[in-house]
């Protein structure tokens, strides 16, 4: 049945970027996640490096994330010669809300929470604390794919969110990843 499926591949010699399926699969993820813009990546890693270096932060300026995540989280925000600052997390594994604005310095430009295991951060403390100091929000719901908070899916929530699509997620396409953000300039730099 695969092999059939992906007959048309070959055909149209275009196997990756942009192709049928590639904009059939854009399309379908909009539509479920209920967001106004999807850009598909290789992975990821990738979703959130490019949704950081989208942003266009100075070099230098620190990012507020989690430590209790995968190392590509941290790895994303330094990729962009970003500097992490680590915040403690609560007892559902997600960031603590209580203590970001205690880390905030004139260097900061961004919150990166990280859904865990399906469990949404505190998404309205987040963007109340944001919107108080003017900072960015890219979520990594890496592992929150189908999470739904107030009627609202997970990706709808901050300047962007991102997904893996990796083999060991809930939603998977082997390999792969997405940004999704709710702007049309956001979406055709990335």
């Amino acid at each position: 049945e695969y092999v059939e499926m992906i007959k048309p591949l070959w055909e149209t010699r275009m196997l990756t970027n942009m192709g049928k399926y590639h904009q059939d699969l854009e399309a379908r993820l909009k539509e479920y996640l209920g967001v106004e813009y999807v850009s598909l990546t290789a992975n990821g890693h990738l979703a959130l490096e490019l949704a950081i270096q989208s942003m266009k932060f100075p070099e230098g300026s620190e990012v507020i994330t989690t430590p209790y995540t995968f190392v590509s989280t941290t790895h994303a925000i330094m990729r962009n010669h970003l500097k992490p600052v680590f915040c403690d997390i609560q007892e559902d594994y997600t960031i603590d809300v209580t203590k970001i604005e205690e880390l905030i310095t004139e260097k900061t430009v961004a919150i990166v929470p990280v859904h865990v295991y399906g469990n949404i951060c505190n998404v309205e403390e987040i963007e109340r604390i944001a919107y108080k100091h003017g900072l960015k929000v890219i979520y990594d719901a890496a592992h929150a794919f189908g999470e739904r908070y107030n009627d609202k899916g997970v990706g709808e929530f901050g300047d962007m969110s991102i997904f893996s699509f990796h083999a060991t997620k809930v939603f998977h396409t082997i390999e792969g990843g997405a940004v999704c953000c709710h702007l049309k300039e956001q979406y055709e730099h990335l």
